[in-house]
């Protein structure tokens, strides 16, 4: 984006990375959490994915908690990694938030299974609902886009203007209150 010498962080940059954040804490930390608990409380036949119990067999909790993070930066990044040219924020905010909503799922029926609890839906229902948003919001976010054409700044580009920002108010600031340094 050129600008003369004009900051302009655009709100949606900031959106998205919040989006990436709550995917994080929901999908990666929430779920990875929540479902050893589950495992402590009721062991380790109660957790449904396969997977997972076979990583933790093998691997421990520590692996298990690596393998998740992991696995969760790389669904983060890799759509900003092949979308290409073209803008496809709104769908890649529709992507970002059916992880949020999985996870957050996810979190929820660990810690009712965790207490005992009846379910507030199978897993084979928060699946379906994760699939299906993943389906319907990353359609209706590529509608978004071709209608609106958002134009976008990279994450590091916001990142390094607001650090300029910071660190040129904070000169600005210091010089104010001690005029005899400047």
């Amino acid at each position: 984006m050129e600008k003369d010498n004009i900051y302009s962080s655009y709100w949606f940059t900031r959106l998205q990375g919040t989006l990436c954040l709550l995917v994080f804490l929901t999908w990666g930390l929430g779920d990875v959490i929540t479902s050893l608990y589950m495992i402590e409380q009721q062991g380790l036949m109660q957790e449904g994915n396969q997977i997972v119990r076979l990583v933790i067999t093998y691997y421990g909790a520590s692996g298990f908690i690596m393998l998740k993070l992991w696995f969760t930066l790389l669904v983060i990044f890799v759509p900003f990694l092949v979308q290409g040219k073209e803008q496809s924020y709104w769908m890649i905010n529709g992507y970002l938030v059916s992880f949020i909503i999985g996870g957050t799922l996810a979190t929820i029926l660990n810690m009712q299974a965790a207490h005992n609890e009846p379910l507030l839906l199978m897993p084979q229902q928060v699946i379906l609902v994760y699939i299906s948003s993943i389906l319907i919001l990353t359609n209706v976010g590529e509608f978004i886009d071709k209608i609106t054409h958002p134009m976008t700044r990279s994450f590091l580009d916001c990142a390094l203007n607001d650090i300029r920002f910071v660190l040129g108010y904070s000169n600005t600031n210091e010089q104010k209150r001690h005029p005899e340094h400047a």
